[in-house]
């Protein structure tokens, strides 16, 4: 009978899982409670909607990451755990920072113009160096913000955070 130390390392999806899950009913529950206010038209949207698909999604990934974790700690081949080179790490980093500024300007330039700069910037972050094209990455970003914009405000009805652009189109 052989005995295995559980080190972090081999556990690590299945703990990150496990608290991924706990999170996401945790955020299902409080999206359950989000005020909807009464339509003229009856409609399936609301605003809880989009926060509870969102709160399924981080379910679903979770319980596959747990599924991860449990098949990781069943291999015995001893291979070795990659390092996170000093790029990803950057990476991370410069996403992290991202979207901290992204939160910081939405309320001063709006939903589009600040949804537009942090796309284009996080789309340059994870594109490797060998096959950047910026102009393809402001048309992404600009097309799917467009996109966003009309399903949010003018599909789903909801408000969104108002800035120049949204004030020169009136919405």
């Amino acid at each position: 009978m052989s005995t295995k130390k559980l080190s972090f390392k081999k556990c690590r999806d299945l703990i990150l899982g496990i608290v991924l899950l706990a999170l996401s009913i945790a955020y299902l529950v409080m999206a359950r409670q989000i005020k909807t206010r009464p339509k003229m038209v009856p409609s399936y949207a609301n605003s809880q909607i989009i926060p509870t698909l969102l709160g399924i999604l981080l379910a679903i990934l979770s319980i596959c990451l747990i599924y991860q974790g449990i098949r990781g700690m069943k291999k015995e081949d001893g291979s070795p755990v990659q390092k996170m080179s000093k790029v990803d790490l950057l990476s991370v980093a410069l996403t992290f920072a991202a979207m901290v500024l992204y939160i910081i300007i939405l309320p001063y330039l709006g939903f589009i113009l600040s949804t537009m700069v942090f796309l284009f910037a996080q789309i340059t972050i994870l594109s490797p160096k060998e096959k950047r094209n910026l102009l393809l990455f402001a048309i992404v970003a600009v097309v799917f913000t467009i996109i966003a914009f009309i399903a949010f405000r003018i599909g789903l009805s909801q408000m969104l955070p108002r800035g120049p652009i949204e004030a020169l189109i009136g919405y």
